[in-house]
């Protein structure tokens, strides 16, 4: 479906919010990011302060409640869509997790919208691909919320010491259970066992490593946690099809 992006605004409410919310009209997809201060979900009335992005549909109201005293900051991006257009993608809310980050880009369309010379298609296009970067970001983490308390700590911890060696055994006592019921509750909630993942962790990093570094492989094998490079690399293979050697080929740039 085509957005097409019509006018991009920055709205300073009074204290405690604007006076009433309006009504989105028809054929428009209306975008708001919060850059300072807290305002209300119109639809759960939960607070939400700098980096939380507001979708809202033909005939949904826009936020508008801050708390007294104070007063909330937005950028507005108006989109319009086509008839027939599905904008049943979008969720009605989002968060952008590194705040700073979101008001600068927020205060840099502003500009680019009124100050530059850039077509409105194409900043337009930015725009959406940005924040469906964001969206996505924010829906990873909201799945690793849904994991167990306890699997979501064993996870973090072998996703800070991938370059250790991690016997379940170690994990299990770390979070007070048997090594048994570790791996059964792991192996439920995210479908492979603390080794697997461990390993999975590991592969990535490398990936990572052979691709923006010019680290040798061996000492790449070593930074991810294996002291062995014959089974650093028989692994990599079997787990992304290419040797190292190969894949560092494939998607560096140059040489």
């Amino acid at each position: 479906m085509n957005l097409k992006l019509c006018q991009i605004g920055y709205y300073i409410s009074p204290t405690g919010g604007a006076e009433k919310p309006s009504v989105i009209q028809a054929n428009t997809l209306y975008i708001e990011l919060i850059t300072h201060g807290e305002v209300r979900n119109p639809g759960n009335m939960n607070w939400r302060d700098p980096g939380w992005i507001f979708v809202h549909r033909p005939g949904q109201e826009t936020i508008h409640q801050s708390p007294p005293e104070s007063h909330y900051e937005c950028m507005t991006a108006n989109f319009q869509t086509n008839a027939n257009g599905d904008v049943s993608d979008w969720p009605r809310e989002f968060c952008w997790e590194e705040s700073e980050e979101a008001v600068r880009f927020a205060r840099e369309m502003v500009y680019a919208f009124h100050h530059s010379e850039i077509e409105h298609d194409v900043l337009g296009d930015f725009i959406l691909a940005q924040l469906r970067f964001r969206l996505k970001q924010d829906q990873v983490r909201s799945t690793r919320h849904t994991i167990p308390v306890r699997i979501a700590t064993v996870m973090g911890i072998i996703e800070k010491q991938l370059h250790t060696q991690l016997p379940i055994e170690e994990l299990a006592e770390r979070v007070g259970v048997s090594a048994s019921h570790l791996f059964a509750e792991f192996k439920a909630a995210t479908g492979i066992s603390p080794h697997q993942y461990l390993i999975q962790q590991r592969i990535s990093a490398a990936r990572h490593l052979l691709v923006t570094t010019l680290e040798p492989v061996k000492a790449i094998a070593y930074d991810v946690g294996y002291t062995n490079t014959e089974n650093f690399c028989r692994c990599f293979k079997r787990t992304t099809g290419l040797t190292a050697a190969s894949f560092r080929k494939k998607y560096r740039v140059y040489g």
